[in-house]
């Protein structure tokens, strides 16, 4: 297991903790915006919190139950377990220790987990591809606090996951801090309302966008 030795400020974490997801997806960017991993309920609980991260063979949670003896407050624990949706990779009964004693604040499963209505009824996110009671072995191997997959998405230990009804974007951790004072600094509705003078310009952009790449032959209009 390796640890993850650059902490992350706390006052970043929360600072994205305040935004719409779909507004840091925007900041990061496709690149790092999750796919095909949703709340197992409705309404889904937002997240926002630290990568631990773990890589199990399908269906496989004994690297999972390993993980979550490494739990900081405030953590989210990130599974990559391939993408594998017929064994889960575990129940909500199995992550009660790390929730109580060691601040476990969500879970993001790359592969199927289960429990959901257990989870809905305590409050705990849990996130994943799909939910099935079937569960695999627990025989490994596994691989702690290394880069893995989520959703399209290479996640490092300590990136920041931001989770909600609306989907995952993953801030990376050398560059959260830029990200945050890039939100801090984009133009906010005044009093609840849209900016229409910010609304505007970009209307405009997109027209003379759109001119352009016509201009250029790539594009046709419809009329």
């Amino acid at each position: 297991m390796q640890e993850c030795t650059q902490a992350i400020d706390s006052y970043v974490v929360t600072g994205l903790s305040r935004y719409y997801v779909p507004d840091i997806a925007d900041m990061v960017g496709r690149m790092y915006t999750v796919h095909g991993i949703q709340s197992l309920f409705q309404p889904a609980k937002a997240i926002t919190g630290t990568a631990v991260t773990v890589k199990c063979p399908p269906g496989d949670n004994l690297g999972v139950k390993k993980a979550l003896m490494a739990i900081d407050p405030g953590n989210i624990l990130v599974v990559d377990a391939q993408g594998f949706t017929e064994w889960c990779l575990g129940g909500f009964q199995m992550l009660q220790r790390a929730i109580r004693e060691r601040g476990l604040a969500g879970l993001i499963v790359h592969g199927a987990y289960r429990d959901a209505s257990e989870a809905q009824a305590a409050g705990f996110p849990i996130y994943a591809k799909a939910n099935s009671a079937w569960s695999g072995p627990k025989t490994g191997p596994f691989e702690i606090n290394v880069p893995v997959c989520c959703g399209g998405v290479i996640v490092h230990p300590g990136d920041v996951m931001c989770a909600s009804g609306d989907g995952i974007a993953v801030v990376p951790r050398a560059y959260a801090r830029t990200i945050l004072e890039r939100l801090n600094n984009k133009p906010k509705s005044v009093g609840g309302q849209p900016d229409m003078a910010a609304l505007q310009a970009q209307d405009a952009a997109t027209e003379a966008y759109i001119a352009a790449i016509e201009q250029a032959g790539l594009l046709r209009r419809m009329t």
